[in-house]
């Protein structure tokens, strides 16, 4: 009599084959060179909270401020409305000199009125006190706002380990190295104009009624849609 073996059902093979290459992928840390060393894991471009902010030093003028000190206040005031996340705050310095503090206080009555010019709401306005050094410290007037960053969350140009020939055990990984990417993801971060799209895309924007218009008019008759532009003329004669 012949004794055959049982027959394992293909699902049950299946099943004991991967959890056979579960175990052997992940014995010792070991990667196939499949799965790629992603700079953006590496390197992520993290979003962050940060602040913005200008030193002045009030004195002259008769409020106190000078003409470049108003455009730069213009200029902040502008920038808070683009980028601010947050309230806009004056810190008035306190205790340096008698002089020092009523130049100081004439600036930030100033400085509130010109953000009300440009279209600040005093609700988004605060004013918070700081102790001077003392009498000898310029003490600036500083302006603030949080604002979104996006940036790589460690210093770029970090080599931890020897890629070289004197080290076999990271030579022959045949990996990229670990700062590969770094100067890219920190080059992109900054070039983003607005921190919030890595979070999430913008919205599309509306079409040109316009143009939608002029090519559904060259449609129905029958005409091409492309844009047409004038070809250059070259003067071809000689002197």
């Amino acid at each position: 009599m012949i004794m055959r073996a049982p027959i394992l059902s293909l699902s049950l093979l299946a099943a004991l084959t991967l959890g056979v290459a579960g175990c052997a992928s992940q014995r010792n840390g070991d990667y196939t060179s499949a799965i790629p060393d992603d700079h953006r894991i590496r390197h992520p471009i993290n979003v962050t909270r940060g602040l913005s902010t200008m030193d002045l030093l009030p004195g002259g003028g008769p409020s106190g401020l000078t003409d470049r000190q108003v455009a730069d206040i213009q200029a902040f005031a502008a920038d808070w409305q683009k980028r601010g996340r947050g309230k806009l705050t004056i810190q008035v310095p306190r205790g340096a000199d008698r002089l020092t503090d009523k130049q100081s206080a004439n600036a930030a009555r100033e400085i509130r009125r010109i953000f009300g010019i440009n279209g600040i709401p005093a609700s988004a306005v605060s004013t918070v006190i700081y102790q001077a050094d003392g009498p000898g410290h310029l003490a600036p007037v500083r302006l603030e706002f949080p604002v979104l960053e996006a940036k790589v969350p460690h210093p770029c140009g970090q080599w931890p380990g020897d890629i070289g020939y004197r080290d076999p055990t990271e030579s022959n990984r045949n990996r990229s190295d670990w700062n590969l990417g770094c100067a890219v993801q920190q080059n992109l971060a900054a070039q983003v104009e607005d921190p919030e799209d890595f979070i999430r895309p913008r919205a599309e924007s509306s079409a040109s009624a316009t143009r939608r218009s002029t090519v559904i008019g060259k449609y129905g008759k029958g005409e091409p849609t492309v844009t047409t532009y004038p070809k250059e003329t070259v003067d071809t004669k000689s002197d």
